[in-house]
């Protein structure tokens, strides 16, 4: 017991580790916020079907009268075309009008899509859009969404996606939400570096 305070300050460190560890994805998936009327809901890229799956709930439900579908993320011109007709049949097979579908421009990051949105809501003379995607990705959108918004008078809502693997409280239990949310804090550092 020759160094009593070391110990404490070892304890309380080990103890803000772990709570820090276990309130990641809580922290990861914070902002997003219940859906409000927009005029049109944006599907990012990088789906596995969770997002376009809770794209066309909340079409369903009146919340925006069109579906933009981000393009093809870092993707070849060759499998492109084949991504987003899957992604535009099932919103189809979902009764989604074709009318109503977007195929929003190609971008190979997240800040590009926002940046695509953004000039789309502009063309139109829209003002809302409601953004769309998986739990652990809202806090990198908050943070780029709101860098690449701000000074404009046009307004987004990210809205999670509700997938069967994501748990907030034990992301690491799962082998699908564990290395997402360790990704998500290395690109976090890395969009907070280079924009």
């Amino acid at each position: 017991m020759k160094h009593p305070l070391r110990n404490v300050l070892l304890l309380v460190c080990a103890t803000v580790a772990m709570a820090a560890f276990l309130q990641a994805g809580s922290y990861l998936s914070g902002p997003a916020q219940a859906p409000v009327r927009a005029d049109v809901i944006l599907v990012l890229d990088g789906d596995n079907g969770d997002r376009i799956a809770m794209a066309s709930r909340l079409y369903h439900q009146g919340y925006a009268p069109y579906i933009m579908l981000a393009g093809l993320e870092n993707g070849s011109e060759l499998t492109r075309s084949e991504y987003l007709n899957q992604r535009v049949q099932f919103l189809l097979d979902e009764n989604v009008p074709e009318s109503a579908v977007i195929l929003g421009a190609g971008a190979g990051s997240t800040w590009e899509e926002a940046v695509n949105a953004l000039a789309l809501l502009k063309l139109r003379g829209w003002s809302w859009v409601v953004v769309v995607s998986d739990p652990p990705h809202m806090r990198r959108l908050h943070w780029v969404w709101s860098k690449v918004f701000a000074g404009s008078d046009r307004e987004f809502v990210l809205v999670q996606s509700a997938p069967e693997w994501w748990n907030s409280m034990r992301w690491w239990a799962n082998g699908r939400s564990g290395p997402f949310v360790l990704m998500e804090y290395i690109k976090l550092l890395y969009y907070r570096a280079t924009y």
